[in-house]
């Protein structure tokens, strides 16, 4: 049984909006002109336009005859067609457009992010006024899932799909609990090698830096212990388990309290930092622009 001719799939004619808008003004308003003016555009362009839609369908649709231009039977019968599905398609795109602008936006941001930067009165009350939902949790979540989520990422990797405005640069001290930093030598060698280093996955890469800060050799015995989050990296370090590379200015809360000690005066500028993350569509939008404006504005405060 053969489907339905609606059902048909669909085979791309190859043809651009460009040349649709074009070809669609012309046949109705009879002139390049008139049809340059309402787009927005030069009089070349349109004749470009309509010139390349008549060789991609192989038929002539405008009959240019000095400063004169007409339909053909071919083009009059055209026109007619794509009148219709063409003003649909606007509407369509009006109403998708309108709903993204009033759906709500989940913002989700690691524990340590939230902490310090997004749990003031005056951003969670403009969240609940903008239809944005804080979701505080170190889990990636699918930007690009049928859900408005946009993100607050630490190293944030390139996409095509995803625009990623940098909001914050981190800072790295060595630091422990006092009962581990109390018998601390952090410029002998020999004290490191029995030393248990809190590693959350974004900063393995800076030990290396910090020995060199420390004018030490990388020890040959110390234990990494490794961790998915600086938050739960920070808690082990607060309990006695080992020297982390604490991140400032997360971890400051923990110093003034005395829960955390730093060892040494070594400041290292971390090489990764904290991004805004979310769809490139959303981020022309006057909510993402205002969304990426108030978390700027909470870490900048």
């Amino acid at each position: 049984m053969k489907p339905e001719a609606d059902h048909q799939p669909f085979k791309d004619p190859g043809l651009s909006w460009s040349q649709l808008r074009a070809f669609e003004a012309c046949a109705r308003l009879s002139s390049f002109n008139a049809a340059a003016a309402e787009l927005n555009l030069t009089a070349s362009a349109i004749r470009y336009q309509a010139g390349l839609l008549e060789g991609r369908i192989g038929v002539k649709l405008l009959d240019r005859q000095g400063g004169r231009l007409s339909l053909t039977s071919a083009g009059a019968a055209f026109a007619r067609q794509i009148s219709r599905p063409m003003r649909e398609l606007v509407r369509a795109c009006a109403a998708a457009g309108s709903s993204a602008a009033t759906a709500p936006i989940t913002l989700t941001a690691p524990p340590l992010f939230a902490r310090q930067f997004l749990f003031d009165r005056r951003f969670l009350k403009w969240c609940d006024d903008n239809q944005v939902r804080l979701d505080v949790t170190d889990a990636k979540r699918d930007l690009l899932a049928t859900d408005q989520i946009v993100a607050v990422r630490l190293d944030a990797e390139e996409d095509a799909d995803l625009a990623a405005t940098p909001i914050l640069a981190v800072a790295l001290v060595l630091a422990a609990a006092p009962s581990v930093a109390a018998l601390a030598r952090p410029s002998d060698p020999a004290w490191w090698a029995d030393q248990i280093l809190l590693c959350p996955s974004v900063s393995d890469n800076a030990w290396p830096w910090a020995w060199r800060m420390l004018k030490l050799p990388a020890p040959k015995t110390t234990r990494p212990l490794h961790f998915s989050s600086y938050a739960a990296a920070l808690e082990a370090a607060c309990a006695g388990h080992g020297v982390l590379l604490a991140p400032l200015p997360f971890s400051e809360r923990e110093f003034v309290a005395g829960r955390l000690l730093r060892l040494s005066d070594v400041r290292l500028s971390s090489r990764i930092g904290y991004s805004l993350v979310m769809r490139r569509e959303l981020a022309l939008l006057p909510r993402g622009r205002s969304l990426q404006r108030r978390v700027l504005s909470a870490v900048t405060k």
